[in-house]
């Protein structure tokens, strides 16, 4: 599997995230989740490590390993969406996020999991 197609099955993956089986922390609501947007991220998926960023407005911008992808975010009751041009092939993945010992932790049904955490200063 080269680098292209395993980051975009563990964003694909990743994203699907229901929280069901989370009892370390509670999913975050709504309003918590949009301020966390604008900012700069790093992310763990599968090993992979990717930055992102998101502006308040909705868009995201990823990069990994040389690789540079564009889309957006949004909310979806109390679940943050994404969708990546090419990662995602445009559709959207959505899910719960908690937060756990400075992490954003997002887990999904097949055990995959997702963590971020800011890399630039809160401007909330």
């Amino acid at each position: 599997m080269n680098l292209r197609t395993a980051l975009a099955a563990s964003l694909i993956a990743a994203t699907t995230l229901p929280l069901a089986g989370m009892a370390e922390a509670a999913p975050l609501g709504r309003a918590e989740v949009t301020k966390l947007f604008p900012g700069q991220f790093e992310a763990q998926v599968k090993g992979y490590r990717v930055n992102f960023t998101g502006s308040r407005g909705g868009s995201i911008t990823g990069v990994a390993y040389g690789q540079q992808d564009t889309g957006r975010w949004f909310m979806k009751g109390s679940a943050l969406c994404v969708s990546f041009d090419k990662w995602t092939k445009g559709e959207a993945k959505c899910g719960r996020i908690s937060q756990q010992g400075g992490w954003y932790v997002a887990k999904g049904n097949d055990g995959d999991v997702l963590k971020f955490r800011r890399t630039d200063l809160a401007q909330n």
